[in-house]
């Protein structure tokens, strides 16, 4: 445990270490330079101090550093530590790792060239990976499975939708888009009107308590949703999801194991995730019959970030 005169050294040391990237983004320094020093500076300081030392110094120094104001002309960093929709992670701040979406404003300028750097950045990459990946899912079980009956847990907008040429043919005979976000859903309807995309309102404690059950599915997937949640309901949220599945049915879930931004992401836009390695992922499984499991699969995605944990049903 760190003593109290060498953790205010620590974060007195850190402030100063803040004070001198600021000065040099608000006086025009170069932006890259500046965010990956930061980026690298933050990464470092998380790995190295206790989770108590680094939790103090998120919240009382860099909350209340003028960095923090700066760092917030980015539309992308703003939305995130703001939560407009009361909870962090949401489907429009997910939209800004789909898509750049620059305000025209011109006060932006320093924000836009942030945006531009954090949209570039390994983690950002794996969300467009993730996006892609999910759309050739669906067109798989579409083309293994006539009409298939497919379900999206804590589908967010469902942009994968967007990509998937088995939606856009009408090959999918019911999909499932399931949210606790109105807006969310709404967005959804909006973009996918008379296809077979049906959304659902509702909470993972819905599914957990049995009020909102699912079945007869070929392929369920959840994509951002374990990032948030603890191993015991993540570990009965995947039995019951592999449990409404069909013979021969597939279960797809995703979760961060790593994140280089972490640092910036918690100190500055109040986003902690849940990161979990390939034991803790394999460790989800272990409330499934094995004799109802047929295969388990599981990958990294290219930038090796996020584990993809893939099973399917006897």
């Amino acid at each position: 445990m760190t003593d109290w005169a060498n953790q205010s050294e620590m974060l007195g040391q850190a402030t100063s270490w803040l004070d001198g990237i600021y000065r040099e983004l608000a006086h025009g320094g170069d932006v890259q330079e500046g965010m990956l020093t930061l980026h690298h500076g933050l990464f470092h300081l998380r790995q190295h101090w206790s989770r108590k030392d680094w939790r103090r110094f998120c919240l009382e120094v860099a909350r209340i550093h003028p960095l923090r104001e700066l760092l917030h002309q980015c539309p992308f960093t703003r939305h995130g530590y703001e939560r407009p929709r009361g909870y962090a992670g949401d489907a429009a701040l997910i939209d800004y790792l789909y898509a750049e979406r620059l305000p025209e404003d011109s006060n932006f300028q320093s924000g836009a060239h942030i945006y531009r750097f954090m949209y570039q950045q390994p983690s950002p990459r794996s969300v467009r990976e993730r996006r892609v990946l999910l759309a050739r899912e669906i067109d798989t079980v579409a083309a293994q499975v006539h009409r298939p009956r497919i379900l999206s847990v804590a589908c967010g907008h469902l942009r994968e939708a967007e990509l998937s040429h088995a939606v856009k043919e009408h090959h999918v005979g019911d999909f499932i888009a399931f949210d606790q976000d109105p807006m969310s859903l709404a967005e959804v309807a909006r973009q996918h009107p008379e296809t077979a995309i049906r959304p659902v309102c509702g909470s993972v404690r819905a599914l957990l308590t049995g009020r909102t059950v699912f079945g007869h599915l070929d392929l369920a997937y959840s994509a951002g949703l374990y990032d948030y949640l603890s191993d015991n309901t993540a570990r009965r949220l995947t039995q019951l999801l592999f449990n409404m599945l069909n013979a021969g049915g597939r279960l797809l879930v995703a979760n961060f194991a790593t994140c280089p931004e972490a640092g910036y992401l918690e100190a500055f836009m109040d986003w902690w995730l849940i990161y979990r390695d390939e034991d803790q992922m394999q460790a989800l499984t272990l409330d499934i019959d094995p004799m109802q499991l047929a295969a388990v699969r599981m990958f990294r995605d290219s930038e090796q970030n996020v584990i993809y944990l893939e099973l399917t049903r006897r």
